[in-house]
């Protein structure tokens, strides 16, 4: 059976979407980030009110939501030929951000509004330093497919 490929602007359309969705979940979820990194650099995490720690919490488990589902979605998409090895490694990355993101979320405790601080901090770095890989990759795949 003949397996049919992507033209490159469906390509190029297909995970530039997937590329700008991770972008905006990111802005979205950055002040919940922010809120939840501020309390816990002044040790403050106990003053922060129960629907407070709830709302980030399911604001970080949305984004998770997300990017899991961008990550089967990047790894469905068919790629050109000519950057089948680029759009594995680009998927490969972009699932592995997407597994940071679910341990920093993992990290929180809602019940006892706690935080695995080293699991936390951990997933932080990952996603910083996977971020920058995957915008590398998709810049190197970008220009290949095109």
């Amino acid at each position: 059976m003949k397996k049919s490929f992507a033209t490159p602007q469906q390509y190029a359309l297909k995970v530039g979407e997937i590329a700008q969705l991770t972008e905006d979940t990111g802005e979205k979820t950055s002040p919940y980030f922010d809120k939840l990194d501020e309390a816990l650099q002044a040790d403050k995490l106990a003053d922060m009110s129960k629907a407070d720690f709830q709302e980030i919490a399911t604001a970080f488990d949305d984004a998770v939501d997300i990017y899991q589902d961008a990550a089967s979605n990047l790894s469905a998409v068919k790629a050109p030929a000519r950057v089948i090895g680029m759009h594995k490694a680009l998927a490969q990355v972009f699932q592995e951000y997407a597994d940071a993101t679910q341990a920093m979320a993992d990290a929180l405790d809602v019940d006892k509004q706690a935080v695995d601080l080293e699991a936390f901090r951990n997933s932080e770095t990952q996603q910083n330093d996977l971020i920058v890989k995957f915008g590398t990759q998709l810049r190197r795949v970008m220009m290949s497919a095109m």
